[in-house]
């Protein structure tokens, strides 16, 4: 066979010619897709959207946008699109079985990024896990305890799972028990507990605290305690309360029963 023919000074520079275009629209979809995602990121900065949906929609944008493009090359340069299109979404459906339980993770991750059940920084428990929400990815979400451990829980989990938001509202209520001996006043122990709400630099007395006597124990008369506070204060607050409860008791000699044994001599001799 000859190949002479085909090689000829014409379809060399046609060849050349097409490489040319390729490389030219290379470069223009290059800064094309540079100026898009400039001017995405400046529009979601000034949007109302989480940081971490940010950068989701910022991948998304960047890998649709590529992918066009070297189709586009691909197109120019004469490729058959059709089997190549029937070969990318045969492996999708093959990745797609595979990865079924990574997806299920992807979509749970979209599901919490624009529902937004919690933000970076709340205070979130996920079934019975607490923790600080540091970022949620497309996979997992991010947590770190209060003595700094990292937790990393899939997407798919969270989704499925009861998840309780300590931070989202306002005012959070802490609450106690206080018991009292069964001779102090029980109209002297609430008094006191009110004067701990007025005088709390962190506590709040609207909404109305909340101070009942809840039982007659087994060692003195218990109290039901919950003041209201700043969701951000609830943990000094609780602190607070707990000492400054203790202290207004013993100012105003109301006494706090402690577990005690009675013996009592009868004078019988005990080995009848």
């Amino acid at each position: 066979m000859d190949f002479s023919n085909i090689f000829t000074a014409e379809n060399g520079w046609a060849l050349l010619e097409k490489f040319g275009e390729a490389l030219l629209i290379l470069v223009i979809g290059w800064i094309f897709i540079r100026i898009v995602r400039r001017i995405e990121r400046k529009a979601l900065e000034k949007s109302a959207l989480d940081r971490s949906v940010h950068t989701l929609i910022m991948r998304t944008t960047g890998i649709v946008l590529w992918i066009l493009l070297i189709l586009t090359i691909l197109s120019k340069l004469g490729v058959d699109m059709a089997p190549l299109v029937t070969a990318l979404a045969a492996a999708g459906v093959a990745v797609a079985l595979a990865l079924r339980d990574s997806l299920s993770n992807v979509a749970g991750g979209i599901i919490l990024l624009f529902t937004k059940p919690f933000v970076a920084g709340d205070e979130v428990e996920i079934n019975g896990t607490t923790g600080i929400v540091d970022r949620i990815d497309l996979l997992t979400t991010h947590l770190h305890t209060y003595d700094n451990r990292d937790i990393i829980v899939p997407n798919g989990n969270v989704t499925t799972s009861m998840v309780i938001n300590a931070s989202r509202r306002e005012l959070r209520r802490v609450s106690g028990e206080f018991i009292i001996s069964y001779d102090s006043d029980i109209d002297q122990a609430r008094d006191a507990i009110r004067q701990v709400v007025r005088e709390g630099p962190m506590l709040l007395e609207e909404p109305e605290p909340w101070i009942c006597l809840k039982q007659h124990g087994e060692r003195g008369l218990v109290f039901d305690v919950g003041i209201w506070c700043r969701t951000e204060n609830r943990g000094e607050a609780l602190i607070y309360m707990e000492e400054a409860i203790k202290k207004e008791f013993d100012r105003r000699g109301i006494r706090i029963p402690y577990p005690h044994i009675e013996v009592t001599k009868t004078g019988q001799d005990p080995t009848r």
